[in-house]
């Protein structure tokens, strides 16, 4: 069966494609533009061509087309004509799992790194398990071997609804998508009647946010520690003895008569939390196996591989450090300063919004989180193939120009790196970091790419 893959230089479709081969599926793809990711899948031998077009689809049986893909595009257009089967990734990832044992990931944030952490458990426990995210670590978004599979669920346009796995996390939730859920009360009415129609096995809702404490209260799942009970000093009591404590300013896990280790309050406690979430879901799925949790002491956290665009490090330019990171939340850029804060304490951030919807529906949040931030760059919004009105970037940069910061607007990414240039000596900075989904991560590159001395 050949499978065609639209927008296959994504993150999460290009993972789903390598996903699909390793079943043996005859597969293709194509994208508006080359990317690492068509890179990558072309590595593997996928075969993918830049561009849409209607002859793409000849031989194909069942189209595949990332949510930035419309309906209307001639080639999906095309496929429909031809009686072509057309399908969205979660749908695809639905079908090819469907008789898998799944362990899910879900929520509005840290549902990637999660994800990895969770395969990074169960195979130095020693678990054949395989993996697909939205996110790539190692080169990777995906590897296949044997079961559990351990999958990120994409809640942005309801595919997450579509799975039915055995093993369910929500790691947070928070309004989100107002493209897609238009309000906070539809976002969790969604969430509530997929879980009273699922009922997974085992449920794992992270709290601290209006949303998932909500459904927490609804169906009383495992949870974990909030980032104010961790600031506190306070661990979370579950049933069955699975428990979080603090002792001696570290987390641990209580499994048992097991204390494993989760990491030291001082380090981001969305890290924290996440490898919470992790070793809950581990370590249900291995007490029902008959295996243990792997010892899981600093060395270990510090070797989990790390995810692509999650505050990573790409290089150094003038003696300051590189972050790129891929916050496109009010919630998720707050962490991300305080990551920065605590790792570097003086920086610059460059803020690229994303998605025209999304920015308008938190634009409020987002002027709150950034307004203290010493210096800030602001781009205007990637739209991400968005057609619509709202509000524009450069309203958020004349709100927050002017005081003791330093606030610049670039009309583009080549605008910023002239921008730090000809600022460099007052940026004052020991890091600049970029933030957001689109590509103002090429700001670091361009500053790599044109370093002189």
């Amino acid at each position: 069966m050949h499978i065609h893959f639209m927008g296959i230089g994504g993150s999460g479709v290009s993972g789903l494609a390598t996903a699909a081969k390793s079943f043996g599926y005859t597969v293709s793809g194509c994208d508006l533009k080359e990317s690492s990711f068509l890179k990558m899948v072309r590595g593997q031998g996928i075969e993918c061509v830049t561009g849409h077009d209607p002859s793409h689809i000849d031989g194909v049986d069942i189209l595949v087309r990332s949510s930035a893909v419309p309906l209307d595009n001639p080639e999906v257009v095309a496929a429909l004509e031809k009686g072509i089967k057309v399908v969205t990734r979660g749908e695809f990832l639905a079908i090819l799992l469907e008789n898998k044992h799944k362990i899910g990931v879900g929520g509005s944030h840290g549902k990637t790194s999660t994800t990895w952490m969770i395969y990074a458990l169960l195979k130095a426990a020693g678990v054949d398990a395989s993996v697909y995210a939205g996110g790539k670590s190692n080169g990777q978004s995906s590897v296949s071997s044997g079961e559990p599979y351990v999958v990120e669920l994409d809640e942005s346009d309801g595919s997450i609804f579509k799975m039915r796995p055995e093993s369910l996390v929500i790691t947070n939730l928070e309004f989100e998508h107002a493209d897609f859920y238009k309000t906070p009360s539809e976002m969790l009415k969604s969430f509530e009647r997929y879980l009273l129609s699922e009922r997974p096995e085992n449920l794992i809702i992270g709290r601290g946010y209006d949303l998932s404490d909500k459904l927490f209260g609804m169906f009383s799942p495992l949870s974990f520690p909030t980032h104010d009970e961790i600031r506190r000093g306070e661990g979370f009591e579950n049933r069955d003895r699975r428990s979080f404590c603090i002792k001696n300013g570290e987390l641990f896990f209580i499994s048992g008569d097991s204390e494993i280790y989760a990491g030291d309050v001082s380090e981001p406690t969305h890290v924290l939390q996440n490898r919470s979430a992790a070793l809950l879901a581990a370590s249900e799925y291995l007490s029902k196996t008959g295996r243990a949790l792997p010892r899981t002491d600093r060395g270990f956290w510090k070797n989990v591989p790390k995810v692509d665009r999650r505050f990573q490090n790409v290089g150094s330019w003038h003696g300051m450090t590189l972050i790129d990171d891929y916050a496109h939340h009010p919630s998720e850029v707050a962490a991300l300063i305080e990551q920065a804060e605590l790792e570097f304490k003086n920086f610059c951030l460059l803020f690229q919004p994303h998605r025209i919807s999304r920015f308008t529906a938190f634009y409020d949040k987002f002027r709150e989180v950034l307004k203290n931030v010493g210096t800030l760059i602001v781009l205007p919004v990637y739209s991400a193939g968005e057609k619509c009105e709202g509000r524009a970037s450069k309203e958020l940069y004349e709100e927050l120009k002017g005081g003791e910061n330093f606030v610049f607007y670039a009309e583009n990414t080549d605008k910023a790196v002239e921008i730090i240039k000809e600022n460099e000596k007052k940026l004052c900075a020991s890091a600049i970091v970029s933030v957001g989904a689109g590509d103002v991560n090429s700001v670091l590159t361009k500053l790599m790419n044109g370093e002189n001395r």
